[in-house]
């Protein structure tokens, strides 16, 4: 199972989410519900580094992703980045309704 942890501060903005282990949906290579989240979590890491300029603000490897952003950025760039990690969080959730056998995601206040 894939496990999606959302971390959000008290205004409800995404500061970070973790995605680790497999989804076991096919064999490694062919399993469509790991490319999804993969794709997810990838295009909110890539967003962030090429649309709004974060760098070195994710962490990954073979079965583990996670991605956070600094509480102390400007306004403008804590908006941005704010609404790529909810764009994410609503893409990790889509998945998880088509595929609650293979997704879990937590979201939670920190």
């Amino acid at each position: 199972m894939v496990n999606v942890n959302i971390c959000r501060d008290k205004t409800g903005i995404i500061k970070k989410f973790v995605v680790k282990g497999h989804a076991g949906y096919a064999r490694e290579g062919r399993d469509i519900v790991c490319a999804a989240v993969s794709a997810v979590a990838y295009t909110a890491a890539g967003a962030l580094e090429d649309l709004i300029g974060i760098k070195d603000f994710f962490e990954e490897r073979h079965g583990f992703l996670t991605c956070s952003i600094d509480v102390h950025m400007s306004p403008e760039l804590k908006h941005d980045a704010g609404i790529i990690m909810a764009a994410a969080g609503i893409g990790f959730k889509q998945i998880e309704l088509a595929y609650p056998k293979h997704v879990k995601v937590m979201d939670e206040e920190v």
